[in-house]
Protein backbone atom coordinates (compact mmCIF):
# COMPACT_ATOMS: atom_id res chain seq x y z
CA UNK A 1 0.00 0.00 0.00
CA UNK A 2 1.18 3.22 -1.08
CA UNK A 3 2.08 5.69 1.10
CA UNK A 4 1.08 9.05 2.00
CA UNK A 5 4.49 10.68 0.72
CA UNK A 6 4.31 8.25 -2.25
CA UNK A 7 0.63 9.05 -3.45
CA UNK A 8 1.74 12.87 -3.98
CA UNK A 9 2.54 13.06 -7.48
CA UNK A 10 3.17 16.69 -9.83
CA UNK A 11 0.58 18.17 -11.13
CA UNK A 12 1.30 17.83 -14.42
CA UNK A 13 1.36 14.08 -14.99
CA UNK A 14 -1.62 13.82 -12.59
CA UNK A 15 -4.39 14.46 -15.52
CA UNK A 16 -4.67 11.58 -18.46
CA UNK A 17 -4.83 13.23 -22.19
CA UNK A 18 -2.09 16.05 -20.86
CA UNK A 19 0.19 16.84 -23.63
CA UNK A 20 3.67 16.76 -22.68
CA UNK A 21 6.19 18.49 -25.19
CA UNK A 22 10.02 18.25 -24.37
CA UNK A 23 12.57 20.38 -25.80
CA UNK A 24 16.64 19.49 -25.48
CA UNK A 25 18.91 21.96 -26.61
CA UNK A 26 22.06 20.95 -27.12
CA UNK A 27 25.16 21.79 -29.14
CA UNK A 28 24.63 19.45 -31.84
CA UNK A 29 21.10 19.31 -32.13
CA UNK A 30 17.71 20.77 -31.26
CA UNK A 31 14.75 17.71 -30.67
CA UNK A 32 11.73 18.27 -29.93
CA UNK A 33 9.25 15.50 -28.42
CA UNK A 34 5.81 15.41 -28.42
CA UNK A 35 3.74 12.86 -26.02
CA UNK A 36 0.27 12.64 -24.31
CA UNK A 37 0.31 11.52 -20.50
CA UNK A 38 -1.63 7.95 -20.50
CA UNK A 39 -1.29 5.94 -17.01
CA UNK A 40 -2.37 2.89 -18.53
CA UNK A 41 0.71 2.69 -20.76
CA UNK A 42 3.91 1.35 -19.28
CA UNK A 43 5.69 4.77 -20.07
CA UNK A 44 3.47 6.38 -18.54
CA UNK A 45 2.81 8.23 -22.22
CA UNK A 46 1.83 8.35 -25.69
CA UNK A 47 4.73 9.33 -27.93
CA UNK A 48 2.68 11.23 -30.85
CA UNK A 49 5.62 12.64 -32.83
CA UNK A 50 9.09 14.31 -32.75
CA UNK A 51 11.37 16.82 -34.88
CA UNK A 52 14.79 17.60 -35.00
CA UNK A 53 16.67 20.57 -36.34
CA UNK A 54 20.68 20.99 -36.26
CA UNK A 55 21.80 22.92 -33.57
CA UNK A 56 23.30 26.67 -34.93
CA UNK A 57 23.32 29.63 -32.36
CA UNK A 58 24.21 27.45 -28.95
CA UNK A 59 27.80 25.83 -28.17
CA UNK A 60 29.32 24.64 -25.33
CA UNK A 61 26.21 25.33 -23.00
CA UNK A 62 26.07 29.00 -24.90
CA UNK A 63 24.09 31.23 -26.81
CA UNK A 64 26.35 32.29 -29.35
CA UNK A 65 23.90 34.00 -32.34
CA UNK A 66 19.89 34.13 -30.38
CA UNK A 67 18.50 34.39 -34.02
CA UNK A 68 20.26 31.47 -35.79
CA UNK A 69 18.73 29.87 -32.40
CA UNK A 70 15.11 30.62 -32.39
CA UNK A 71 15.35 29.62 -36.16
CA UNK A 72 16.58 26.42 -35.17
CA UNK A 73 14.04 26.26 -32.03
CA UNK A 74 11.01 26.68 -34.08
CA UNK A 75 11.73 24.44 -37.22
CA UNK A 76 12.22 21.42 -34.38
CA UNK A 77 9.13 22.61 -32.77
CA UNK A 78 7.28 22.72 -36.67
CA UNK A 79 8.58 19.56 -37.71
CA UNK A 80 7.33 17.54 -34.15
CA UNK A 81 3.65 19.47 -34.57
CA UNK A 82 3.63 18.25 -38.33
CA UNK A 83 4.60 14.81 -37.24
CA UNK A 84 2.50 14.69 -33.92
CA UNK A 85 -0.76 16.61 -35.43
CA UNK A 86 -1.02 18.48 -32.62
CA UNK A 87 -0.26 22.34 -31.26
CA UNK A 88 1.59 22.83 -28.30
CA UNK A 89 1.62 25.65 -26.17
CA UNK A 90 4.42 24.70 -23.77
CA UNK A 91 7.60 22.73 -23.65
CA UNK A 92 9.80 21.33 -20.71
CA UNK A 93 13.31 22.99 -21.91
CA UNK A 94 16.25 20.81 -21.26
CA UNK A 95 19.25 22.88 -20.21
CA UNK A 96 22.85 22.17 -20.29
CA UNK A 97 26.22 23.02 -20.26
CA UNK A 98 29.28 24.33 -17.87
CA UNK A 99 27.71 27.01 -15.90
CA UNK A 100 24.44 24.93 -14.67
CA UNK A 101 25.77 23.26 -11.59
CA UNK A 102 25.24 21.67 -8.56
CA UNK A 103 25.94 21.47 -4.72
CA UNK A 104 24.60 19.84 -1.72
CA UNK A 105 22.85 21.81 1.21
CA UNK A 106 21.93 20.15 4.50
CA UNK A 107 20.03 21.00 7.26
CA UNK A 108 17.96 19.74 10.64
CA UNK A 109 14.87 21.09 12.71
CA UNK A 110 13.55 20.34 16.02
CA UNK A 111 10.52 18.23 15.81
CA UNK A 112 9.62 18.42 19.65
CA UNK A 113 8.83 14.71 19.27
CA UNK A 114 5.84 15.35 17.32
CA UNK A 115 4.58 13.20 14.13
CA UNK A 116 6.55 14.14 10.99
CA UNK A 117 3.63 15.57 8.12
CA UNK A 118 4.91 16.98 5.07
CA UNK A 119 4.47 20.41 6.10
CA UNK A 120 7.48 19.26 8.37
CA UNK A 121 9.13 17.55 5.32
CA UNK A 122 8.79 21.61 3.60
CA UNK A 123 9.81 23.03 6.46
CA UNK A 124 13.17 21.24 6.35
CA UNK A 125 13.62 21.42 2.93
CA UNK A 126 13.52 25.19 3.14
CA UNK A 127 15.74 25.17 5.96
CA UNK A 128 18.59 24.05 4.00
CA UNK A 129 18.10 26.24 1.40
CA UNK A 130 17.63 29.05 3.24
CA UNK A 131 21.62 28.30 4.63
CA UNK A 132 22.65 29.03 1.44
CA UNK A 133 20.68 31.49 -1.06
CA UNK A 134 21.53 31.55 -4.76
CA UNK A 135 22.67 34.80 -5.67
CA UNK A 136 22.35 36.00 -9.42
CA UNK A 137 21.20 32.06 -9.92
CA UNK A 138 17.63 30.44 -10.66
CA UNK A 139 17.01 27.47 -8.98
CA UNK A 140 16.71 24.18 -10.90
CA UNK A 141 15.87 22.22 -8.84
CA UNK A 142 16.44 20.93 -5.12
CA UNK A 143 16.12 17.02 -4.97
CA UNK A 144 16.22 15.34 -1.26
CA UNK A 145 18.71 13.05 -1.35
CA UNK A 146 18.83 10.89 2.22
CA UNK A 147 16.42 11.52 5.39
CA UNK A 148 17.32 11.33 9.06
CA UNK A 149 15.27 10.97 12.04
CA UNK A 150 17.37 11.29 15.37
CA UNK A 151 19.58 8.46 15.41
CA UNK A 152 18.36 6.80 12.77
CA UNK A 153 19.04 7.23 9.32
CA UNK A 154 17.50 4.10 7.09
CA UNK A 155 14.44 6.18 6.72
CA UNK A 156 13.09 6.06 3.03
CA UNK A 157 9.71 8.36 3.96
CA UNK A 158 9.99 10.29 7.09
CA UNK A 159 5.77 10.99 7.25
CA UNK A 160 4.35 9.30 9.94
CA UNK A 161 7.38 8.90 11.95
CA UNK A 162 7.86 10.62 15.71
CA UNK A 163 11.10 12.04 16.70
CA UNK A 164 13.24 15.01 18.33
CA UNK A 165 15.28 15.85 14.86
CA UNK A 166 14.65 16.26 11.34
CA UNK A 167 17.45 16.22 8.84
CA UNK A 168 17.83 16.28 5.26
CA UNK A 169 20.70 16.31 2.14
CA UNK A 170 19.62 18.10 -0.40
CA UNK A 171 21.05 18.51 -4.09
CA UNK A 172 20.37 21.47 -5.39
CA UNK A 173 20.73 22.72 -9.41
CA UNK A 174 20.96 26.20 -10.57
CA UNK A 175 22.09 28.12 -13.58
CA UNK A 176 22.96 31.65 -14.29
CA UNK A 177 19.90 34.29 -14.48
CA UNK A 178 21.19 35.45 -17.82
CA UNK A 179 21.37 32.20 -19.33
CA UNK A 180 17.79 31.17 -18.29
CA UNK A 181 16.29 34.01 -19.15
CA UNK A 182 17.64 34.27 -22.72
CA UNK A 183 16.69 30.50 -23.42
CA UNK A 184 13.17 31.51 -22.18
CA UNK A 185 13.26 34.17 -24.29
CA UNK A 186 14.48 32.06 -27.38
CA UNK A 187 11.29 29.93 -26.87
CA UNK A 188 9.04 32.78 -26.23
CA UNK A 189 9.67 34.19 -29.40
CA UNK A 190 8.30 30.55 -31.22
CA UNK A 191 5.37 31.67 -29.07
CA UNK A 192 5.74 28.81 -26.77
CA UNK A 193 5.94 28.92 -22.33
CA UNK A 194 8.39 27.30 -20.48
CA UNK A 195 6.68 25.09 -18.07
CA UNK A 196 9.63 23.86 -16.62
CA UNK A 197 13.83 24.19 -17.13
CA UNK A 198 15.13 20.59 -16.26
CA UNK A 199 19.08 19.61 -16.47
CA UNK A 200 19.73 17.71 -19.65
CA UNK A 201 22.02 15.93 -17.58
CA UNK A 202 19.46 14.81 -15.18
CA UNK A 203 17.01 14.21 -18.52
CA UNK A 204 19.20 11.97 -19.70
CA UNK A 205 19.40 9.89 -16.69
CA UNK A 206 15.41 10.11 -16.24
CA UNK A 207 15.20 8.59 -19.95
CA UNK A 208 18.10 5.50 -19.85
CA UNK A 209 17.78 4.29 -16.67
CA UNK A 210 15.22 1.46 -15.31
CA UNK A 211 13.39 1.66 -12.69
CA UNK A 212 16.08 -0.68 -10.54
CA UNK A 213 19.06 2.02 -11.19
CA UNK A 214 17.34 4.71 -10.58
CA UNK A 215 16.08 3.70 -7.46
CA UNK A 216 19.27 1.35 -6.03
CA UNK A 217 21.62 3.89 -7.52
CA UNK A 218 23.58 4.36 -11.01
CA UNK A 219 25.64 7.11 -12.87
CA UNK A 220 24.74 8.84 -16.37
CA UNK A 221 27.08 9.49 -18.39
CA UNK A 222 25.66 11.20 -21.49
CA UNK A 223 28.19 11.76 -24.46
CA UNK A 224 27.10 14.48 -26.23
CA UNK A 225 28.44 16.97 -28.90
CA UNK A 226 30.02 19.45 -27.56
CA UNK A 227 29.70 18.57 -23.98
CA UNK A 228 30.12 15.43 -21.82
CA UNK A 229 27.28 15.09 -18.76
CA UNK A 230 27.48 13.08 -15.80
CA UNK A 231 24.35 12.44 -13.73
CA UNK A 232 24.22 10.40 -10.58
CA UNK A 233 20.96 8.91 -9.09
CA UNK A 234 20.77 7.70 -5.76
CA UNK A 235 17.56 6.67 -3.45
CA UNK A 236 15.34 7.20 -6.25
CA UNK A 237 16.79 11.48 -6.59
CA UNK A 238 18.81 13.14 -9.17
CA UNK A 239 21.69 13.71 -6.27
CA UNK A 240 24.31 14.99 -8.54
CA UNK A 241 25.30 16.36 -11.84
CA UNK A 242 28.43 17.46 -13.66
CA UNK A 243 29.84 18.46 -16.68
CA UNK A 244 32.91 17.92 -19.15
CA UNK A 245 33.82 20.46 -21.95
CA UNK A 246 34.37 17.72 -24.48
CA UNK A 247 31.61 15.76 -26.70
CA UNK A 248 31.77 14.23 -29.80
CA UNK A 249 32.49 17.13 -31.81
CA UNK A 250 35.53 17.33 -29.99
CA UNK A 251 36.33 13.62 -31.61
CA UNK A 252 35.01 15.03 -35.09
CA UNK A 253 37.98 17.94 -35.12
CA UNK A 254 40.07 15.81 -34.27
CA UNK A 255 39.57 13.74 -37.71
CA UNK A 256 39.07 16.94 -39.84
CA UNK A 257 42.33 18.49 -38.03
CA UNK A 258 44.31 14.71 -38.32
CA UNK A 259 43.93 14.17 -42.24
CA UNK A 260 43.41 17.34 -43.63
CA UNK A 261 39.19 17.40 -44.20
CA UNK A 262 36.26 18.89 -43.54
CA UNK A 263 33.75 18.87 -40.38
CA UNK A 264 31.12 17.34 -42.02
CA UNK A 265 33.46 14.78 -44.06
CA UNK A 266 35.41 13.93 -40.72
CA UNK A 267 31.30 12.86 -39.35
CA UNK A 268 30.38 10.76 -41.60
CA UNK A 269 33.70 9.00 -41.64
CA UNK A 270 33.48 8.85 -37.76
CA UNK A 271 29.43 7.66 -37.63
CA UNK A 272 30.53 4.99 -40.80
CA UNK A 273 33.84 3.93 -39.77
CA UNK A 274 34.32 5.14 -36.55
CA UNK A 275 36.41 2.77 -33.45
CA UNK A 276 37.54 3.78 -30.28
CA UNK A 277 39.30 -0.39 -30.11
CA UNK A 278 42.48 0.02 -31.19
CA UNK A 279 42.41 -3.76 -31.36
CA UNK A 280 39.59 -4.73 -32.66
CA UNK A 281 38.47 -6.49 -36.21
CA UNK A 282 38.67 -4.44 -39.62
CA UNK A 283 41.71 -2.40 -38.69
CA UNK A 284 43.76 -3.12 -41.75
CA UNK A 285 40.25 -2.04 -43.57
CA UNK A 286 40.92 0.47 -46.49
CA UNK A 287 38.31 3.78 -45.90
CA UNK A 288 37.17 6.20 -48.00
CA UNK A 289 39.07 9.44 -46.49
CA UNK A 290 38.32 12.74 -48.70
CA UNK A 291 41.08 15.05 -48.16
CA UNK A 292 40.87 18.60 -48.99
CA UNK A 293 43.25 19.84 -51.89
CA UNK A 294 44.92 22.79 -52.80
CA UNK A 295 42.19 24.29 -54.29
CA UNK A 296 40.20 24.01 -51.73
CA UNK A 297 38.04 21.16 -52.76
CA UNK A 298 37.70 17.35 -51.39
CA UNK A 299 39.39 15.00 -53.19
CA UNK A 300 39.18 11.18 -52.69
CA UNK A 301 41.21 8.95 -50.88
CA UNK A 302 41.70 5.71 -48.82
CA UNK A 303 43.02 5.18 -45.50
CA UNK A 304 43.70 2.10 -42.77
CA UNK A 305 40.79 2.06 -40.37
CA UNK A 306 43.34 2.12 -37.71
CA UNK A 307 44.77 5.07 -38.45
CA UNK A 308 41.25 6.34 -37.35
CA UNK A 309 41.13 4.26 -35.11
CA UNK A 310 44.50 6.04 -33.45
CA UNK A 311 43.05 9.82 -34.14
CA UNK A 312 39.69 8.76 -32.01
CA UNK A 313 40.88 6.50 -29.15
CA UNK A 314 43.20 9.03 -27.52
CA UNK A 315 40.29 11.99 -27.33
CA UNK A 316 37.67 9.08 -25.77
CA UNK A 317 40.15 8.30 -23.31
CA UNK A 318 41.15 11.92 -22.31
CA UNK A 319 37.41 12.49 -22.24
CA UNK A 320 36.90 9.05 -19.67
CA UNK A 321 39.80 10.20 -17.58
CA UNK A 322 38.29 13.51 -16.86
CA UNK A 323 34.65 11.81 -15.84
CA UNK A 324 36.88 9.59 -13.21
CA UNK A 325 38.50 12.62 -11.76
CA UNK A 326 34.43 14.20 -12.08
CA UNK A 327 33.88 11.27 -9.92
CA UNK A 328 36.68 11.44 -7.92
CA UNK A 329 35.99 14.72 -6.44
CA UNK A 330 32.42 14.45 -6.21
CA UNK A 331 31.25 15.46 -2.32
CA UNK A 332 29.20 11.74 -2.55
CA UNK A 333 32.44 9.62 -3.61
CA UNK A 334 32.47 7.87 -0.59
CA UNK A 335 28.67 6.14 -1.86
CA UNK A 336 28.62 6.68 -5.49
CA UNK A 337 27.12 3.91 -6.90
CA UNK A 338 29.27 1.78 -9.18
CA UNK A 339 26.39 0.85 -12.09
CA UNK A 340 27.33 3.30 -15.17
CA UNK A 341 25.23 3.35 -17.82
CA UNK A 342 26.84 5.49 -21.50
CA UNK A 343 23.98 7.06 -23.79
CA UNK A 344 24.71 10.00 -25.92
CA UNK A 345 25.30 10.02 -30.13
CA UNK A 346 29.23 9.04 -29.22
CA UNK A 347 28.54 6.14 -26.89
CA UNK A 348 27.61 4.41 -29.82
CA UNK A 349 31.04 3.98 -31.06
CA UNK A 350 32.63 0.95 -30.79
CA UNK A 351 35.04 0.18 -28.15
CA UNK A 352 33.82 3.04 -26.20
CA UNK A 353 31.97 0.59 -23.77
CA UNK A 354 34.98 -0.62 -23.15
CA UNK A 355 37.34 1.79 -22.48
CA UNK A 356 35.03 3.11 -19.87
CA UNK A 357 34.69 -0.19 -18.02
CA UNK A 358 38.75 -0.09 -18.08
CA UNK A 359 39.27 3.93 -17.19
CA UNK A 360 36.31 4.24 -14.96
CA UNK A 361 37.09 0.33 -13.21
CA UNK A 362 33.32 0.02 -13.41
CA UNK A 363 30.54 -1.94 -14.83
CA UNK A 364 29.09 -0.34 -17.69
CA UNK A 365 26.23 -0.77 -20.23
CA UNK A 366 25.18 1.09 -23.46
CA UNK A 367 21.80 2.89 -22.40
CA UNK A 368 19.12 3.97 -24.80
CA UNK A 369 15.81 6.03 -23.85
CA UNK A 370 14.47 3.02 -21.95
CA UNK A 371 10.80 3.53 -23.73
CA UNK A 372 12.55 3.51 -26.98
CA UNK A 373 10.29 0.86 -28.51
CA UNK A 374 7.40 3.39 -27.85
CA UNK A 375 9.35 6.21 -29.46
CA UNK A 376 9.82 3.99 -32.56
CA UNK A 377 13.09 3.54 -35.02
CA UNK A 378 14.14 7.42 -35.45
CA UNK A 379 13.60 8.58 -31.76
CA UNK A 380 14.39 5.35 -29.86
CA UNK A 381 18.05 5.78 -30.26
CA UNK A 382 21.14 6.57 -27.34
CA UNK A 383 20.67 10.41 -29.44
CA UNK A 384 17.69 11.06 -28.44
CA UNK A 385 17.94 9.89 -24.80
CA UNK A 386 17.94 13.55 -23.38
CA UNK A 387 14.55 14.54 -25.39
CA UNK A 388 12.85 10.97 -24.29
CA UNK A 389 14.32 11.90 -20.43
CA UNK A 390 12.43 15.53 -20.61
CA UNK A 391 9.19 13.67 -21.25
CA UNK A 392 10.14 10.75 -18.70
CA UNK A 393 11.31 13.31 -15.85
CA UNK A 394 7.70 14.53 -15.73
CA UNK A 395 5.98 10.96 -15.68
CA UNK A 396 8.53 10.16 -13.02
CA UNK A 397 7.65 12.56 -10.39
CA UNK A 398 11.20 13.31 -8.77
CA UNK A 399 10.68 14.95 -5.41
CA UNK A 400 11.82 18.46 -5.64
CA UNK A 401 11.96 21.07 -3.23
CA UNK A 402 11.78 23.91 -5.49
CA UNK A 403 8.06 22.76 -6.26
CA UNK A 404 7.41 21.60 -2.84
CA UNK A 405 3.30 22.49 -3.06
CA UNK A 406 3.19 19.77 -5.60
CA UNK A 407 5.54 17.10 -4.77
CA UNK A 408 6.48 14.09 -3.17
CA UNK A 409 8.07 14.55 -0.26
CA UNK A 410 10.34 11.37 0.23
CA UNK A 411 13.47 11.03 -1.87
CA UNK A 412 12.41 7.47 -2.80
CA UNK A 413 14.58 4.18 -1.31
CA UNK A 414 17.31 3.94 0.89
CA UNK A 415 21.11 3.46 0.76
CA UNK A 416 21.85 1.18 4.12
CA UNK A 417 22.19 2.45 7.83
CA UNK A 418 23.99 5.60 9.33
CA UNK A 419 24.69 6.61 5.33
CA UNK A 420 23.40 10.23 6.18
CA UNK A 421 25.48 10.42 8.76
CA UNK A 422 28.59 8.97 7.22
CA UNK A 423 27.72 11.55 4.02
CA UNK A 424 27.60 14.78 6.10
CA UNK A 425 30.71 14.13 8.50
CA UNK A 426 32.77 13.31 5.58
CA UNK A 427 31.38 16.59 3.89
CA UNK A 428 32.03 18.48 6.60
CA UNK A 429 35.43 17.07 7.37
CA UNK A 430 36.56 18.07 3.41
CA UNK A 431 34.74 20.63 2.71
Amino acid sequence: MATNAQRMTPKQVSRAGTLVAALDIGSSKIACLIGRVDPASRAGFAFLGGGRQQSRGFSGGAITDIEALERSVRLAIEDAEREAGERIESVILGITGPRVSARLAEAEIDLSQKEISAREVRKVWMAALDRDPCRDRDLLGAFPIMYGVDDQDDIRDPIGMIGGKLRVLLNVVTAPKSLVKNLKECVNRAHLKVERIVPSSLASGAGSLIEDEIENGAICVDFGGGVTSVSVFLNGAPAGLDLIKLGGAHITGDIAQGIGTTFAAAERMKTFYGTADLEGPGLAERIEAPRLGDDGRLSAHRMPRGDLALIISPRVEEILEMIGACLARSPLSPILPRRTILTGGSSQLPGVRDAASRILDRPVRLGRPVDAEFLGENYGTPAFSTAAGLIQYVVRGFADASQAGGLSATAGGSSGRRVVRRVLNWIRENF
